[in-house]
């Protein structure tokens, strides 16, 4: 007799293997690129997707999470709605693809621009996959967007340097933009197509979530950017990427629960909580091995214990205060949050700047990350506290 599977779990099941594909594939990058160049390579395009991840975060304003709000309140006008908000943002598009031309050789204008138009498409139709719960037509897309990547490093392997790390990476870009562009065509309606500046004000709380979010975890490599040259910058932006992906496995386990989160009471979160807590204290140490045997045997850095444990105490306060993030939302204190991740972004650039001028380099600058990361648990803990 066929056991039937519970559509839901397999729904939940297929977001979690994108979201784990789509990090995989944006980890491998730089391994691909030191595996074929050099690490210097990597470094000095670091500051060009230092660039393009800064441009998306102000692009996308909140939209992610702004029409998934409005695709439940209003489900008969999801055209109309995805269609004006993905008008009204296209301007910054060529903003910052213009703007480009400031800090970089003019050559690369035109890739920075399809790669940042590629983002904004993926990054628009992003609220349609979740709702419409194409996630496996996703996984596809980011297949062989990937596949797409991959084809430069191999005819190019003898001759592999930025401006041709440009090239296929801006490409991969807009081939997977586009590909989730034209898997949603159908809810692209013309006459929608107007210009609303009253979404930049309605919008703004979910964007200053999204940006502050993005801040208190990559200012510090901004910063090592600034400070650092460019081996130091390769070492620290691929560290930041593992650590950053290490501290998700937080969000991976509980987000498929958000929903009981919302609806069950304070004690059974609490006991959620633990529960999560206790998987960190198992999850981190195994996840910081794995780190540690990438860093040695691939990147060939011979980091102290020190730079290790400064690494737990940045990951694992991820797994006690994930959950009470989404407390802080069940009871509609968006506010507190913003609140929150700005003393966490403000820490990180402060500590990390000090400790990075002073010649503390990557340590000094994941100690900032770190001590911010402690800062934001604490608060978090007197915020749902003091409700």
């Amino acid at each position: 007799m066929a056991t039937k599977i519970n559509p839901k779990l397999l729904h939940i099941s297929s977001n979690t293997i994108r979201q784990l594909i789509i990090s995989a594939f944006g980890m491998a990058v730089p391994f691909l690129v030191i595996h074929f160049s050099q690490k210097e390579i990597w470094g000095a395009f670091v500051s060009i997707l230092l660039y393009t991840l800064f441009t998306v975060q102000i692009i996308n304003w909140g939209n992610k999470e702004y029409l998934l709000r409005l695709f439940s309140l209003l489900p008969n006008k999801i055209k109309k709605n995805y269609s004006g908000i993905l008008y009204t943002r296209l301007p910054f598009v060529f903003l910052f693809s213009a703007g480009s031309m400031f800090f970089f050789p003019l050559p690369y204008t035109f890739y920075i621009f399809i790669w940042i138009l590629g983002r904004y498409f993926n990054h628009s139709t992003e609220a349609l996959v979740v709702y419409e719960k194409k996630f496996n037509a996703s996984i596809s897309i980011e297949c062989i967007g990937f596949l797409i990547f991959l084809l430069p490093f191999y005819v190019l392997k003898n001759d592999f340097g930025i401006y041709s790390l440009l090239v296929s990476y801006s490409f991969y870009q807009f081939v997977r933009g586009l590909l989730y562009f034209l898997l949603f065509k159908k809810y692209l309606s013309v006459k929608n197509m107007k210009m609303d500046f009253s979404y930049f004000k309605t919008a703004l709380p979910f964007f200053l979530l999204s940006v502050l979010g993005f801040f208190t975890s990559k200012i510090d490599v901004y910063l090592v950017d600034y400070f650092e040259n460019k081996t130091v910058i390769a070492n620290y932006q691929i560290i930041n990427s593992l650590l950053v992906f290490a501290m998700s496995l937080a969000a991976f386990i509980y987000a498929p629960f958000t929903k009981n989160i919302y609806r069950n009471n304070e004690t059974v979160i609490l006991k959620i909580q633990r529960k999560l807590q206790l998987l960190g204290l198992l999850l981190v140490p195994c996840a910081l091995a794995v780190i540690y045997l990438i860093v040695h045997y691939y990147l060939r850095l011979r980091l102290s214990f020190w730079f290790y444990g400064i690494a737990f105490l940045y990951i694992y306060p991820s797994f006690s205060y994930g959950i009470k993030i989404v407390e802080l939302f069940k009871i509609y204190k968006e506010k507190s949050v913003i609140k929150i991740l700005l003393v966490g972004a403000v820490v990180n650039a402060v500590v990390s700047t000090i400790l990075l001028y002073l010649n503390h380099g990557m340590t000094g600058a994941l100690l900032g990350a770190a001590i911010a990361q402690i800062i934001i648990l604490l608060i978090t803990d007197k915020t749902t506290l003091f409700r």
